[in-house]
């Protein structure tokens, strides 16, 4: 018995037992259809609807990681991979996984709107991991809030604190203690869709028989006693088993069969099993064509629903586990300090790859991968060139000079660097002909004098050269250069004559 203080008055809380009273039902024990209890865990493992949404549901959630951050400033978040409910929560037990732990618990909350997890703890009361206990199985004792926990198995009985447990449950006005099944307020719709399927079932296992009477004609013979029982025990052999299918039946002259049940059609089978998966459906609150209705299914608005799933039909079922991990589990870890809990939703709703890239644009102004990041989405090598790990200018990387050209004029103001430049290159030029180049340009016909320049060997040497005072910019000045020189040697001419003359 417990007492409470309410309107400056001590008052008495009687304590129910969790199954006496109100009906079994009422605490998601059995309830009868057609006569025949059934427990939930029976009617999720008979019903195709039932199972089809609290599956959709369990999935969908368990697919989605949990993560811990702490709360630095408004604008400041930091991700807690290390901490202690992370492991909790990824690791319960050597039997579980987060997926199963986290699809169990959405089950569980799909069939009796309430679910239990034991606290597993050490020799010193910390705790080290988790083990769901069969809501089925378990039971609040108290009378506005509980004050502890009953596990009953056949003929055992373990009584846990409530600091012991970690207990999730909906709103239920029949009992403050649990949640209400939503399979309850589906009682009726599932009662109806059993009877179906055992009438379907009685149909086929009958050989598909059609239902009628058979009646004689005034010109046909009257049958004594035995030869009416006789035709009734030959009927029913036929009719009886399925070993028959396909057969005809040969009557007697006289008489005819006439139908009397509903087909398919005249009872409206496919629209009933229909509407039964839709009831269920909007019991769970879950978008039809989620569940493989898609009569007015269309790419944009399974797009749109897509997006309504993880805001109004799992956002409510993600903040009631987010808050109670926090309450009940949180609570236990060493490190609480402005941490909170959240399930990664952003992962399945950051579109494709191409909206997300579209967005980030949108956001930044600018790409926001170099080359080797964008060649390691697609499991390529990495650029070895020291430019593939930075932005190009035109993606908004820093602005570079670009290569100056090679100009025997200097009628443009070239950068410092080249200025300096200048000499060495005309050295290096005036060098190369003078060792090398000179009479073999004029020993060679104008078109080939190009090719005769080596310019590998011109282009290795040049860099070399301009290296102190260029640095990395050496190898591109050098090369514009060489080109500019291969040019002008293609093009014939007074430039032409002037660099053999050298």
């Amino acid at each position: 018995m417990a007492i409470v203080q309410t309107s400056g008055a001590l008052q008495t809380l009687a304590t129910p037992s969790p199954w006496a009273g109100g009906g079994a039902s009422s605490y998601g024990g059995d309830f009868a259809l057609y006569g025949r209890a059934q427990s939930y865990a029976a009617i999720y493992a008979a019903q195709p609807n039932v199972r089809t949404c609290v599956d959709f549901l369990a999935r969908n959630i368990a697919q989605l990681g949990i993560h811990l951050f702490r709360r630095i400033s408004d604008t400041d978040r930091a991700r807690l991979p290390d901490h202690e409910v992370v492991g909790w929560l990824t690791r319960p037990n050597p039997a579980t996984t987060r997926y199963r732990l986290i699809e169990a618990l959405m089950g569980d909350l799909g069939i009796y709107f309430r679910a239990y997890w034991l606290k597993v703890r050490d020799a010193n009361r910390r705790m080290e991991g988790i083990v769901r206990l069969p809501p089925e199985e378990t039971f609040p004792i108290g009378g506005l809030l509980p004050s502890s926990y009953v596990w009953l198995r056949g003929s055992d009985r373990l009584e846990f604190a409530t600091e012991d447990v970690c207990a999730f449950g909906g709103y239920n006005p029949l009992n403050p203690l649990m949640g209400l099944s939503p399979l309850e307020t589906l009682r009726q719709i599932l009662a109806e869709e059993s009877a179906k399927a055992e009438n379907r079932e009685a149909y086929w296992r009958n050989a598909g028989r059609m239902e009628g009477v058979i009646e004689q004609s005034k010109e046909a013979p009257v049958w004594n006693e035995t030869q009416q029982q006789q035709f009734r025990t030959q009927w029913q052999e036929y009719s009886a088993g399925g070993t028959r299918v396909g057969m005809a039946a040969v009557l007697p002259k006289g008489m005819t069969l006439k139908p009397w049940s509903f087909n398919a059609r005249d009872s409206e089978y496919t629209a009933s099993r229909k509407l039964s998966r839709e009831e269920c459906a909007a019991a769970y609150h879950i978008p039809l064509p989620m569940v493989g209705i898609l009569d007015h299914a269309t790419f944009s608005n399974i797009k749109e629903q897509h997006k309504q799933l993880y805001s109004d039909s799992l956002g409510p079922w993600i903040e009631m586990i987010t808050e109670e991990l926090e309450a009940q589990i949180l609570v236990e870890a060493r490190d609480q300090a402005n941490v909170y809990v959240e399930f990664n939703i952003a992962e399945k709703l950051k579109g494709s790859f191409e909206e997300q890239s579209a967005s980030l644009q949108t956001l930044v102004g600018r790409p926001i991968m170099t080359a080797n990041e964008g060649r390691a989405r697609l499991n390529l090598p990495a650029l070895r060139d020291g430019d593939a790990d930075t932005l190009a200018p035109q993606q908004g990387g820093p602005a570079t000079a670009p290569t100056p050209t090679y100009d025997d004029t200097f009628a443009q103001a070239p950068p410092a660097e080249v200025i300096e430049a200048q000499p060495v290159t005309v050295a290096d030029i005036e060098r190369q002909h003078q060792r090398r180049l000179a009479a073999r340009l004029r020993k060679v016909p104008p078109d080939a004098r190009a090719e005769a320049l080596n310019p590998a060997r011109c282009l290795r040497e040049l860099t070399t050269d301009l290296a102190p005072l260029m640095g990395a910019a050496s190898a591109g000045y050098a090369t514009q250069v060489i080109d500019g020189w291969q040019t002008r040697l293609r093009a014939g001419g007074p430039q032409e004559e002037a660099l053999c003359r050298v």
